[in-house]
């Protein structure tokens, strides 16, 4: 996807629902059902509006990274996953940051709460709550990711919900 040489394109996922019946630590907590059905009807979604990111950046969290893997798996040339402790309850600069070196025009970053919905508000000014696996599609006029360290203000595009996707999808 090209979006010029003054464009980036943040996916800003929260990861999906997870089970809390497993006796592991938070980190290590597993999708659920739900979370397993969620992930790729999310990223077939993202197929269908023609949003492929370049590149996948995900917590270390097995929540997120099954999260990403499912959504990667929907397109027909899944791009490659990264993965970051980092990112793990993450701040915005954490996502920020997680995003400097990424040389893709649009790149998906799937995380945790309160980060992503604290990352919306702070990097658009809007105030989108971000329920598991929700994408928060945000456009910045930067040329380099790494611009984002300078100055990280972007224009939120749109926010899409698993449960307002049409039921075809």
């Amino acid at each position: 996807m090209s979006w010029g040489i003054e464009m980036k394109r943040l996916l800003l996922m929260r990861h999906a629902k997870s089970s809390w019946s497993h006796e592991v630590s938070d980190h290590d907590r597993p999708l659920n059902e739900r979370g397993l059905e969620a992930a790729p009807r999310m990223g077939r979604w993202l197929d269908a509006q023609g949003l492929r990111p370049d590149e996948v950046i995900s917590s270390t969290a097995v929540r997120a990274q099954r999260t990403a893997e499912l959504v990667s798996t929907q397109f027909a040339d899944p791009p490659p996953l990264h993965t970051t402790a980092d990112l793990y309850l993450p701040s915005v600069e954490d996502i920020i940051d997680s995003l400097a070196e990424s040389k893709g025009d649009c790149v998906l970053v799937v995380c945790h709460n309160p980060g992503t919905t604290h990352a919306v508000s702070v990097l658009t000014g809007v105030s989108e709550e971000m329920k598991t696996a929700a994408v928060a599609v945000i456009d910045f006029d930067v040329a380099e990711w790494s611009d984002l360290l300078v100055h990280a203000e972007g224009s939120l595009r749109s926010c899409w919900r698993v449960k307002e996707l049409p039921e075809s999808i």
